[in-house]
């Protein structure tokens, strides 16, 4: 597989979604997975290409097509909850291929 692609998105692209993306790096660093990982503005989600979209769920229908996985969160500070739905599409991508 290619390396992974990861888009963390918000209305404006500059607040919940990097602080989303600082969150999604720690994450695959502290597990070893090499993946790039960007945050963008809602708009720009569908021509983003990413593998996988990480988003809070107000989110969702704008996103639900926009990548291979969709992580939706309800709480983006539940690091843990975070963390589980992360490598959980990192799994689901993985046996994609």
């Amino acid at each position: 597989m290619d390396k992974i692609k990861i888009v963390t998105a918000c209305g404006v692209g500059m607040g919940s979604s990097l602080i989303l993306k600082m969150m999604v790096e720690d994450i695959l660093k502290a597990e070893g997975i090499d993946a790039k990982v960007e945050n963008i503005d809602i708009g720009s989600i569908k021509s983003a290409n990413a593998d996988m979209v990480v988003v809070q769920s107000f989110h969702e229908d704008k996103v639900k097509d926009a990548a291979k996985v969709v992580v939706n969160i309800d709480n983006f500070l539940d690091k843990e909850k975070l963390k589980n739905k992360v490598l959980e599409g990192i799994r689901v991508l993985q046996n994609k291929d």
